[in-house]
């Protein structure tokens, strides 16, 4: 049986809910789902919840998402950028240009784009520091390949992950930054991480943090777990201590599928006892 000190933490949590699309949705679909997206937002979500809900769709359609997107409690971002504002980069995306497309977040580091694309932990930091000096939220993504039968190992490489993605990264600028923790033989598995494991990895990753940077720091820092997230599995994820939300990927294209995790979500920050001075998700 699971500690249920381990589980929920003393503190109303700020909830993030989203979706990336990977390589997929043409333009129209997109702007269509876009709209149902945010009517739903508008009509389910109140100012006072604490959560947010961010989708990444492919480049073409940000620049419409401007004109779609008016829920406050809905944003929008890309899923990749380069590491310089511009020059002869040629393909790559500015950074510039995506807070320009009015979009809040930046995934970086994905599981794909390192394995298929060579994207290493020193470029992927030197897009991270891109990404908050032009106004974006990077949502730094990081995960162990395999696992480990000794969890040593796995927290090794992860903190190399972790904290070589934000070196050199302004402290006032890390709680900007939101670590996606999404081991990588959980991506499109039937079944996420063992919910003790990622307990215990999400535990790790803040006392990393404490280490390096601070407690209050620590605190702050937004983590959330990806990796065969469904309705059966994110309400015990989302009472994990320290886990601030659930990031979902191709089951989140299902407009029905994502607006009902998204629910689920609404009824368990509905659920907690607010805490006097709690700082709303709305600062960021």
């Amino acid at each position: 049986m699971e500690n249920k000190g381990d589980l929920m933490g003393e503190r109303t949590k700020n909830i993030l809910v989203g979706a990336a699309w990977k390589m997929k949705k043409n333009l129209d679909k997109s702007i269509a789902y876009a709209r149902k997206l945010n009517e739903f937002c508008l009509e389910n979500i109140e100012t006072g919840d604490n959560i947010e809900v961010f989708f990444l769709p492919t480049f073409l359609p940000l620049y419409h998402m401007r004109d779609i997107v008016t829920s406050p409690k809905l944003k929008y971002g890309a899923q990749n950028c380069c590491w310089e504002d511009e020059g002869a980069f040629t393909g790559e995306v500015s950074p510039a240009h995506l807070k320009d497309a009015g979009c809040t977040y930046v995934e970086l580091g994905h599981a794909e784009r390192r394995r298929i694309f060579g994207e290493d932990d020193g470029m992927l930091n030197k897009k991270v520091i891109a990404a908050i000096r032009n106004g974006l939220r990077p949502i730094l993504c990081i995960g162990e390949r395999e696992k480990k039968d000794n969890i040593s190992d796995t927290y090794d490489f992860l903190k190399d992950q972790m904290l070589t993605g934000l070196k050199g990264v302004d402290p006032g600028d890390l709680e900007r930054v939101i670590i996606a923790y999404e081991p990588v033989w959980a991506i499109g598995a039937k079944e996420p991480a063992p919910l003790s494991y990622t307990v215990e990895i999400i535990r790790f990753l803040r006392d990393t943090l404490e280490e390096q940077y601070g407690k209050e720091v620590s605190e702050a820092q937004m983590i959330f777990y990806g990796g065969a997230v469904s309705a059966d599995t994110a309400p015990e994820l989302l009472n994990i201590e320290g886990n601030d939300g659930i990031f979902i990927g191709r089951a989140a294209l299902d407009i029905k599928y994502f607006t009902a995790m998204i629910g689920m979500a609404l009824e368990f920050v509905r659920s907690q006892e607010p805490v006097p001075g709690q700082a709303p998700i709305d600062k960021f």
